[in-house]
């Protein structure tokens, strides 16, 4: 399958339209109607940012094995269960999720905190309490 057509297989499995995953790209939406024509190839920013919104790995868009990847059973790794497709969200879930996902890590979770500051204060007050019992 090429790239073009992978492209769109993930973007309605997600259930995104063109428009809402070239507004997370920042383009019109006929640039990105072009990638999913093969027209024309997204440049490696737009790829990551693909990667991101769609919860797939590099190899998974190229449909290339990927050669880092663990062949023996790992049981630390995550269970097929513990990964939510975004299929199964709202538009509104669905939309939150892919403008997070290209978020910086540091933008990520600014903004966790700012939506759930006392889950985060929380958390260091238990921190801080076990570091006292363990003195």
């Amino acid at each position: 399958m090429l790239l073009n057509q992978r492209l769109k297989l993930f973007r309605t499995s997600s259930g995104l339209t063109q428009q809402q995953v070239a507004d997370v790209l920042g383009l019109d939406r006929s640039t990105y109607a072009y990638y999913e024509s093969g027209k024309t190839t997204p440049d490696i920013k737009s790829v990551n940012k693909l990667l991101k919104i769609f919860n797939i790995s590099y190899y998974e868009l190229v449909d290339e094995p990927d050669p880092t990847a663990i062949t023996v059973s790992d049981p630390s790794a995550e269970s097929e269960e513990d990964n939510m497709h975004i299929y199964e969200l709202s538009k509104a879930e669905k939309k939150l999720i892919v403008n997070f996902r290209v978020l910086s890590p540091n933008q990520q979770n600014d903004l966790l905190e700012s939506i759930s500051p006392e889950a985060f204060d929380g958390r260091k007050k238990r921190r801080k309490g076990s570091d006292e019992k363990e003195d």
